[in-house]
């Protein structure tokens, strides 16, 4: 074994498969069978499939609070865009002042419910990922050299699918699935990568008692509140992929990693969600490795660069798809 292929969304792209976040939004839009229209604008709901409408519902909930334009270019990094401000005040007509006159039991609760309703759809993104992926057909024709892409080598796989296997007839046991297999059934794994979003700050350091007090007296006493900033973070959390456990989870795989001489990186934007997997190859394997990374265009170039220069690699060759095929 002497070569690690890394696999990214781009080589699926390349193959033409529709596995853009842009593909991802047309199918969260489209609908099993066409609907009835009531209207030039309204459809009749009757004439829609339950799974279509909990789909469609899933698609608002996720542009309620994030730009779309930010959602289907950079999907994973937009779920933390989402302004816990934004939330709040969308909700605070629930947060009835207590001795109102329209104050009722429910009260206690309405408002950290709307808000938990609001974002629960942060549990059914790998579901619909796993729906939207698994549609594709990915027996296609072969693009890259088998000099490279071939049962001797060794994969690290970013995407969902398994072009690797049905187009190129690599073995399973010579592919890590980093973040899962929509086809074997897996949960797939996505989110952004700022953990300060949901981790608890420490206290601060009070020079004087007078500066203590007066930090505690401006606490928020509401617990409706104090709950609804919890649910919110657990939000957060529930969007967060935690490189450093999946990394921990599959230390054997990069422990195998030292006897390789080429590293291939073939359609993957070099994203820094992704860094902590990069930073772990590169302590992995030998100073004279051999990289070689493909760009698109000018982002993916400066990406590569940027990588390069984090992880200090010295060997490398910055390559098209097309320089390699």
């Amino acid at each position: 074994m002497e070569k690690l292929v890394i696999i990214g969304n781009g080589f699926d792209v390349a193959h033409g498969l529709n596995t853009r976040y842009s593909n991802f939004m047309e199918y969260l839009q489209s609908y099993e069978k066409v609907p009835e229209y009531a209207t030039e604008r309204f459809i009749w709901l009757h004439s829609v499939s339950e799974s279509d409408q909990a789909k469609h519902n899933f698609y608002k909930a996720l542009c309620k609070y994030i730009p779309e334009d930010d959602l289907w270019s950079c999907f994973e990094y937009a779920l933390c865009e989402i302004d816990s401000k934004d939330v709040e005040s969308e909700n605070s007509n629930y947060l009835i002042v207590y001795g109102d006159d329209n104050w009722t039991d429910s009260a206690h609760h309405d408002y950290q419910y709307m808000i938990e309703e609001d974002l629960s759809f942060a549990h059914n993104i790998p579901k619909y990922f796993h729906e939207w992926i698994s549609r594709e057909v990915t027996a296609v024709s072969r693009i890259i050299s088998t000099k490279i892409i071939n049962p001797k080598s060794i994969f690290l796989n970013f995407n969902y699918t398994d072009t690797l296997e049905k187009t190129y007839n690599i073995p399973a046991e010579r592919i890590l699935y980093v973040h899962g297999n929509a086809v074997r059934g897996d949960k797939l794994i996505l989110g952004h990568h700022d953990k300060s979003l949901f981790q608890s700050e420490p206290e601060p350091i009070f020079n004087t008692e007078e500066e203590r007090d007066m930090y505690y007296e401006n606490l928020i006493d509401d617990v409706r509140i104090i709950e609804a900033q919890e649910i919110i973070k657990s939000y957060y959390k529930a969007t967060y992929k935690d490189t450093a456990s999946i990394i921990k989870y599959n230390y054997n795989f990069f422990n195998t990693l030292t006897d390789i001489k080429e590293i291939f990186i073939l359609g993957h934007s070099l994203s820094d969600i992704d860094y902590d997997y990069f930073n772990i190859v590169a302590q992995k394997v030998s100073t004279d490795c051999k990289w070689y990374i493909s760009y698109y265009n000018d982002d993916d170039y400066n990406n590569a660069l940027n990588l390069i220069r984090i992880l200090e690699v010295i060997n490398y060759t910055l390559i098209t798809l097309g320089e390699i095929q």
